[in-house]
């Protein structure tokens, strides 16, 4: 099992910069860019994620999927080839429901078990968690349930004190919390977990 949790894709510090460079050039440096929803035209947040990986890497090339019908269960099951797969950041609960609905859990497992890579930014990150009740999108997708994948045991709050963001109050759960600044991570893998840069850890019961 191996993932990054991350805020952001861009303004990581050295360290996470370097991981992450070390662990898609170990799977070939090929990365299917799972959006949160639908782009067209241009795809420009697809483009300026492209621009990002560059800077990580100039041989990282990234290819392009979303959840709609567009691509359909053959494609999306194509996903299964790659080494690491990107789950963009974006509307939390739309991008939960969407990856529900698409049975793309079971996907991401078989990545997962055959020593692939996960790459989770922001609502990416949120939706590997056991809950995406943390998220700060608002509920478009008047989603139900609010369970994440559970791939790792804790959850996870990206863009902490970014503009002033702080941790909800009264927020319980019985789940280990993380809490993480625009340009650090974690990283879970067979060996552990690594911290890269200021992870905040909260126990709220």
């Amino acid at each position: 099992m191996n993932m990054f949790l991350l805020s952001m894709i861009d303004g990581l510090n050295a360290e996470i910069k370097k991981a992450l460079q070390d662990e898609i050039s170990k799977r070939g440096n090929r990365v299917a860019y799972v959006s949160s929803e639908p782009q067209s035209g241009e795809k420009p947040y697809y483009l300026a994620n492209i621009k990002d990986f560059k800077v990580i890497s100039d041989e990282i090339e990234v290819d392009y999927f979303d959840l709609s019908d567009d691509f359909s269960d053959e494609l999306l099951n194509g996903l299964g080839t790659y080494g690491v797969v990107y789950l963009a950041g974006g509307n939390t609960y739309t991008f939960l429901a969407a990856a529900k609905k698409r049975n793309l859990q079971n996907i991401l497992e078989h990545i997962l078990d055959k020593d692939g890579l996960l790459i989770g930014v922001s609502a990416g990150a949120l939706i590997m968690t056991p809950s995406v009740e943390l998220a700060a999108s608002e509920n478009l997708a008047a989603l139900q349930d609010s369970s994440g994948f559970a791939f790792v045991p804790f959850e996870f709050f990206p863009h902490y004190e970014a503009d002033g963001k702080e941790f909800p109050v009264g927020y319980l759960t019985k789940n280990t919390i993380y809490l993480c600044k625009n340009g650090d991570g974690i990283f879970v893998s067979g060996n552990g977990m690594k911290k890269f840069g200021d992870i905040r850890e909260l126990e709220t019961e």
